[in-house]
């Protein structure tokens, strides 16, 4: 008995094996097709069979046309082997820099080419001469090797070797589950490294050389789809890959269930300080962001959490420039052009939002920034000269309200009507121009998405509201049905206003001289909520005013001042709601529903009277 006696099962089972594992995987795990890692690995599986089985037949063929037709089969799965596997042990060891566009093309096409001159090897001899058929124990055939085929191996062991060490160092300065997945990757790709060796060194003499190669390259497809089953090899690498959105805008991170980084997009490039973050510690990495390294480690397996995050970088400075060169003259142009050609972009704090979320069905966490730094700086920019109008606006009005009143007592003994007329116009016109200024500021209060909430007694809220109209508004008629008990409410600190502006529109928009207002104050235990309804004898509110108090329409387009959004925003903020109904006979009955708060040993506080 030959070694092909020993051989040819040992590559048809081979083979075999790799087509199942082929199969299990594409079964067994849920992989996206297009990832360098699966992609890769389809590469390696069905190169590998075909590579064995050809090489198996070759084997067993008794003629020269079969032998040499095998022998074209043989080096098409060759060729595919030699294309794929370079991508896959580089996306498994996290050289990214290798899979890019111009590089995949020289690291693959080198080995189809030479798969390519081997099939049409007859037209011009560059990787075998003098084929003739020998007889004996077994039919073979032999060959005199080429310049391209020595040119072939040469490059195949050079690649092999430069991919093992590029394995090795991954292996290196990884832990845990990544140090394992690479592990199995690098023991998978030195077993047919050592199979070459033999085939080509060892068993040069003494009889026909026989290639345990493609027998060793179905068993590196076995071991590497154990460590797909196992360590998940394709889920937080091939899949993240493919989720990661190339050219988004966005820079995007993708970190490993090692805790380090395994991938980024293009525009992330522009957040490190090093060149590749790929395979870097989140701990070195964000060292000066302690809440995003907390947020990546306590990630929820679903769901994202929103992190604030400053880092030097030059993200947004060209996009800048880019606009600032396009409002320019063309010569500004030039000159901007001249000047991103000789300098390099300074690096400067931005302020990012951080989305953390979990990548489905994988242990990788994905980490989406977006550049907020503009937008903080405006709204900024906003509130400070929201202040100083305010600011401004009441020192004016103050003056005009201070002339008004000494016209007044220089006019009080004038016989003109019309002169009064005119005062009370003026006076009314600064009250209301008072009113929007603390109304834009209970507004602002509002905008920045983070209020302040108390605990209120509502029960004392009302009751000192009430006193102070029948104090400074003896006409109007006010009724009011109060519980003795404390009410309490957990609501943001300026809902007192609500009370205020309710009962302030219901005077103002009244009819009568001496208007009527009723206020109740009901609490139900059974549903945990309070209703305060505060009902008129009006002419009721018009539709668009309708529609912003009780939040149908958001806008303020056709609505009459900021008050009624205020009231309808303040109340949906403390968890309640407003509604408005007509009133029998006339008039209108506003009720607005809070959740009562949660009982405490002590007394909810009163707020205090304005």
């Amino acid at each position: 008995m030959t070694v092909i006696t020993y051989i040819v099962p040992l590559l048809i089972l081979g083979g075999a094996a790799s087509v199942g594992v082929l199969l299990f995987v594409l079964w067994r795990r849920s992989v996206t097709l297009g990832g360098p890692e699966v992609v890769g690995f389809l590469g390696v599986a069905v190169g590998a069979t075909t590579w064995a089985w050809a090489y198996a037949l070759q084997l067993r063929a008794s003629t020269l046309p079969a032998i040499l037709a095998y022998n074209d089969l043989l080096w098409l799965g060759t060729g595919v082997v030699g294309a794929s596997w370079p991508i896959f042990a580089f996306a498994v060891a996290g050289d990214d820099h290798w899979l890019t566009r111009r590089r995949i093309p020289f690291i693959s096409g080198v080995p189809l080419a030479f798969a390519v001159l081997a099939i049409s090897n007859p037209a011009h001899e560059l990787i075998y001469t003098d084929v003739a058929l020998t007889t004996g124990e077994v039919v073979r055939s032999t060959v005199t090797p080429g310049v391209g085929f020595r040119a072939f191996l040469l490059w195949s062991f050079a690649v092999d070797i430069y991919v093992l060490w590029r394995l090795a160092r991954s292996v290196r300065r990884s832990t845990g589950i990544v140090r394992s997945r690479r592990l199995a990757v690098f023991g998978a790709g030195l077993l047919p490294m050592i199979a070459g060796v033999v085939s080509v060194v060892v068993l040069t003499g003494g009889g026909p050389r026989i290639d345990f190669t493609p027998a060793m390259f179905a068993v590196t497809t076995v071991i590497t789809g154990v460590a797909i089953t196992r360590y998940r090899l394709l889920d937080s690498i091939a899949v993240a890959q493919d989720h990661i959105v190339t050219h988004l805008s966005d820079p995007v991170v993708v970190v490993d269930g090692d805790e380090a980084i395994r991938a980024t997009n293009e525009a992330a490039t522009r957040l490190f300080e090093e060149d590749d973050p790929i395979g870097r510690p989140i701990d070195e990495t964000f060292h000066d962001q302690p809440a995003l390294v907390e947020s990546i480690r306590t990630r929820q397996s679903s769901g994202t959490t929103t992190v604030t995050a400053t880092v030097e970088s030059a993200q947004g400075d060209g996009e800048q420039r880019e606009e600032n060169g396009r409002q320019g003259s063309a010569a500004d142009r030039a000159t901007d052009g001249r000047r991103r050609n000789d300098r390099e972009p300074t690096a400067r704090p931005r302020t990012f939002e951080v989305s953390v979320g979990s990548l489905d069905r994988t242990d990788a966490t994905v980490l989406v920034f977006r550049d907020v730094t503009e937008r903080l700086a405006a709204e900024r920019r906003a509130e400070v000269l929201n202040r100083v109008l305010r600011h401004d606006l009441r020192n004016d009005i103050s003056v005009i309200d201070g002339y008004l009143t000494l016209l007044e007592e220089e006019l009080s003994d004038s016989r003109s009507d019309a002169a009064r007329e005119a005062l009370d116009v003026l006076a009314k016109r600064t009250d209301g121009m008072l009113s929007v200024v603390e109304q834009a500021a209970l507004a602002e209060t509002l905008a920045d998405g983070s209020p302040e909430f108390k605990r209120f007694d509502l029960t004392t809220v009302v009751r000192e509201r009430c006193e102070q109209v029948r104090a400074e508004q003896p006409e109007v008629r006010l009724e009011t049905s109060l519980p003795d008990d404390a009410i309490a409410v957990s609501a943001v600190a300026v809902f007192p206003s609500v009370v205020d502006n309710l009962i302030e529109n219901a005077i103002e928009h009244a009819d009568d001289d001496r208007p009527r207002l009723a206020v109740r104050l009901d609490a139900d235990p059974a549903t945990s909520t309070v209703e305060l309804r505060i009902e008129d004898e009006g002419p009721g509110i018009p539709a668009d005013d309708r529609a912003v108090l009780v939040g149908t329409e958001p806008s303020l387009e056709n609505a009459n001042g900021l008050g009624l959004w205020l009231i309808n925003r303040i109340t949906t903020i403390s968890g309640g709601s407003v509604d408005a109904t007509d009133r029998d006979g006339g008039g209108t009955i506003v009720t607005v529903t809070l959740p009562l708060a949660e009982t405490e040993s002590a007394p909810a506080a009163a707020e205090p009277t304005a």
